[in-house]
Parts: C-alpha cells; structure tokens; sequence
C-alpha cells in the first residue's frame, strides 16, 4: 500500500509534471511550436518545392537561423512530450508499488531528455550543429562525466538566474553518479539483472532488485530516497522548460506567478515532511531559497511573512 505520510511528496512531483503537461497542451492548441516561413523570392519557393528536404533547402538558401529556430520548437515539443509520458508512468508505477519500474523509467527523462534541454538553453546552435551533422555527440558520456554536466548545468542555472537556490555539482551527482545519494546506481540495477560497474557490480548469488523489491523495508527506503529527491529534479526541470518555451512565447505573468506561488508553498510543505535522514545541506539551502521568496513576494503586496496556514492556502490556490 502506498504510503500516506507521502501523499504531499507525490502531489508536489505530479504538480510540476502536471503544470508542463497544460504547457505543452495550450502550446500545441495555440501553435507555439510552429515556426512561420516567409519567401524572400518566388524562386525561393520553387526550390522548396523541388526539394525532398526542407532543411536540405534551408541549407541551399542559407537561412541558418529559420532551420534553427524550427529545430528548437519541434525538438521541444517531441521532447518535452516524452518526458512528460516517462515521469508521469514512474509517478504512476510509485503508487502501485512497482518501484523497479519506477526507477527504470526515471533514468531516461531525468538523464537524457534533460540534457538536451539543457543544451538547446545554453547554446541552441551547438544543439543544432550536433542534431544535424552528428546526433551521437549530444549522448550523456560524451560529456566530460561528471565534471562536464556540472559546468553544463552551471551554465544553466547562470541562465536561469537560479544559482542560489540550486547547485550543480548535487543536480550532476543525483542524475549522473553511481553512488548511494543518486539516481543512477538505481536506475541501472532497476533496468538490468546484471551490471558490471565496479560501484554497482552485482552480487554473487544475487539479481538486480529481483529479490529486493519484495521486501516491505526495501520498498519505504526506496520510496523514502525518490519522495526525497525527485522533486528537487522535477522543480529544476519545470523552471528550465518554462523558460526555453518563454524565448519564444510569452506567458501571463499573473498567470505565472500564480503556478510559481503554488508549487513554492508546496515545496515547503513537502520539506517539512522529508524525514531528517534524508535531508542536507543542498536541500536545505533549496527549501530556505524558496521560503525566502515566498516571503518576498508577501512582503511586495504589503503582507507579514507567511505562517503555515498560509502557505497551506497558498499551495491550494496560488494566491497570495
């Protein structure tokens, strides 16, 4: 049975899942992902009509920035699309107890399809050249391990003016390392019976999580450790995917402010219930961040500093 002291863990996750799902769902109905084409010539026309591909013409006729910007609209779209599938089927295998599952489809959007995100926001002609002249490079180990996706997601959260309340060596190590403060030892012994990588290297006598997962311990750990984790990713990710959209569709900032209010106060009332073992510093420091702009944003509209009530309110409606 799933545990109800993490109902508030889950409805924050399927909270930041569910704000980019009505963004890619608005997007799509108001054609944000679309990309107009405009002939500077009739006989730039013809050759499109002659050609079988349409980024082969944007070639021919040299127009780099219209076959970039196409590119980022219809990559976002695909790619948001199937992040958005991945983590809501982990969120749903959570709750019915299938945790191995849970973590095998955890690896892909949180590794993967993040990463790409991640470019296209840093250096969106980088992401273009690779995608086109060499879709192989843009793989996760071609990035200079660790070290490397920690100056990429660097370089993000510079973008994102986010750099004091996320850090990115801890976002590098839950998605990239294999150790017990990450996602990835779990994910790849969640999706293979045997691994070989000395730091998860499969026991004698023993296959991956076939054994483990049946014990009702193993299940609260590993539920304990996602609930713990997984919305620090999952807010990460929101913020990053909200602002590729906003570079080239603009939002109702009341609008915006009142989803962000929501899930600040949420996050702060998911903190409060993260058991001790499981927080640290880098959580700390992410939940008193978010605190302190919740409490800005009282003290713009002429509001004393929010009590839990408040941020119960808060959390419910968006309104502050």
């Amino acid at each position: 049975m799933f545990p109800p002291y993490l109902e508030q863990a889950h409805s924050l996750c399927l909270l930041n899942h569910d704000i980019l799902v009505e963004l890619l769902r608005s997007g799509e109905k108001n054609k944000i992902f679309h990309q107009e084409i405009k002939f500077s010539s009739e006989e730039d026309k013809i050759k499109l009509e002659q050609s079988d591909d349409i980024f082969e013409w944007f070639e021919v006729t040299e127009r780099k920035l219209e076959h970039v910007e196409i590119l980022r609209r219809s990559v976002l779209q695909a790619l948001l699309s199937d992040y958005l599938h991945f983590i809501y089927e982990a969120l749903a295998c959570s709750r019915k107890e299938k945790l191995t599952v849970t973590y095998a489809l955890l690896r892909k959007p949180i590794q993967e399809n993040l990463l790409l995100l991640e470019v296209m926001a840093s250096d969106i002609n980088d992401f273009s050249n690779k995608l086109t002249e060499k879709p192989l490079a843009l793989r996760a180990k071609n990035y200079g391990g660790i070290e490397g996706h920690t100056k990429r997601i660097q370089s993000v959260l510079e973008i994102l003016e986010e750099e004091e309340r996320f850090d990115a060596a801890y976002l590098a190590q839950l998605r990239y390392q294999k150790i017990e403060d990450g996602f990835d030892g779990i994910c790849n012994k969640s999706m293979h019976l045997f691994t070989e990588h000395p730091k998860i290297k499969t026991e004698k006598m023993n296959i991956n999580q076939i054994f483990s997962g049946a014990g009702a311990e193993s299940k609260q750990t590993q539920w304990y450790f996602l609930y713990s984790r997984l919305p620090y990713i999952l807010f990460y990710a929101r913020i990053l995917i909200e602002h590729i959209c906003g570079t080239f569709s603009k939002t109702d900032p009341s609008y915006l402010n009142n989803i962000e209010y929501r899930v600040m106060a949420s996050t702060i009332l998911w903190y409060q219930n993260v058991d001790s073992f499981y927080k640290n510093k880098t959580l700390d420091k992410f939940v008193d961040s978010t605190t302190n702009k919740l409490e800005k944003a009282f003290l713009d509209v002429g509001k004393a500093s929010p009590n839990n009530q408040d941020i119960l309110r808060v959390s419910e409606s968006g309104e502050i």
